[in-house]
């Protein structure tokens, strides 16, 4: 009998430090952010279109989480480095990555990856995509796709396409694209980014192009190339009167470049869902609408689950098809 008050002792003790623990834990939680900046690496340089897009996305998660949201520009090794930066930063809510699809095709033309691209960054938040388009000079006598293949076909050794660089997201398509259509004869040639690409092609030094819409539309609207075919599931509603590669000559295939946001894994689940929850209402304001339209990218809301495994899909796709086409980054 003299016992009963101990046991309840112990029993009432023992709730209070259960209780505290979990007060503890869920102020943790509640605390995310503190007084230390949030860091939002680009894997770029400073205004590209990358950076373009992260730095607005910046100033109003700042805003919205009432701490300050950095941006910083780590550029190299076609995003690499930025994303090899973040996999492996402390998984304390406070480095996130703006990533693209080009991250999806990096461990199919690196040979070593210092990071594993699936396990090693959680999506965050899918935040846009925009088609791409295919362009040719205004010498190429061909105004659709059936044409192009057809032109193609008829000058074998005598066609190039131009990318902005060795494994890019347009190396791997147009290579696609040419074991689609049974065109292996058209050469690549590879520059420093898409700008000098897109020099050679109003030269009529090379002939194809695949580029992303906002930067191929600025040619097309000025009369100095022509539009083929888009890469997007449907026509655009910019070029209602361009058609698509999978209506025309390649059933089925579409190529989005998209844009998201990534943490390192180990970010605590909490965070990941503060983080998406605010850059989706980031993306609802007007202000945002129109930075992103005026960028030709449409704001993308899917749930942060789905955009994991979109992620790892398209690692699987994007590395899948550059190591079966035998493409480097060399």
């Amino acid at each position: 009998m003299k016992r009963f008050p101990f046991r309840a002792a112990r029993l009432l003790r023992g709730i209070t430090l259960a209780a505290c623990a979990l007060a503890a834990g869920g102020a943790q939680a509640q605390a995310w952010p503190t007084q230390q900046p949030i860091r939002l690496i680009v894997p770029a340089s400073a205004g590209g279109s990358l950076d373009t897009l992260t730095r607005p996305l910046a100033q109003h998660l700042g805003e919205a989480l009432k701490q300050a949201v950095v941006v910083e520009n780590r550029g190299g090794a076609a995003g690499m480095v930025g994303a090899e930066h973040v996999a492996k930063s402390a998984p304390d809510g406070y480095t996130f990555l703006m990533g693209a699809i080009h991250h999806a095709i990096i461990p199919g033309v690196y040979a070593d990856v210092p990071y594993d691209s699936k396990s090693d960054l959680v999506g965050v938040a899918h935040i846009g995509e925009t088609p791409n388009m295919v362009i040719v000079s205004k010498r190429v006598p061909v105004e659709t796709p059936q044409e192009l293949v057809a032109w193609i076909k008829a000058n074998p050794g005598k066609v190039s396409y131009g990318t902005g660089g060795a494994g890019a997201l347009h190396h791997v398509a147009t290579e696609m694209f040419k074991a689609e259509v049974g065109t292996p004869d058209m050469a690549a040639i590879h520059y420093r980014g898409s700008s000098q690409a897109i020099r050679d092609i109003l030269a009529g030094h090379i002939q194809v192009m695949f580029e992303t819409m906002p930067t191929a539309a600025v040619q097309v609207r000025a009369k100095r190339v022509k539009a083929v075919a888009v890469t997007s599931p449907q026509r655009t509603e910019a070029f209602p009167d361009v058609p698509t590669l999978a209506e025309t000559v390649m059933p089925g295939f579409q190529v989005m470049t998209w844009y998201g946001v990534f943490a390192p894994k180990g970010t605590p689940p909490e965070v990941v869902s503060r983080m998406h929850e605010e850059i989706v209402r980031a993306l609802q304001r007007e202000d945002m609408r129109e930075v992103w339209k005026t960028a030709g990218v449409a704001a993308v809301n899917m749930p942060q689950p789905e955009f994991q495994r979109f992620w790892v899909a398209e690692v699987d796709r994007w590395s899948g098809a550059a190591r079966k086409f035998g493409i480097t980054a060399n």
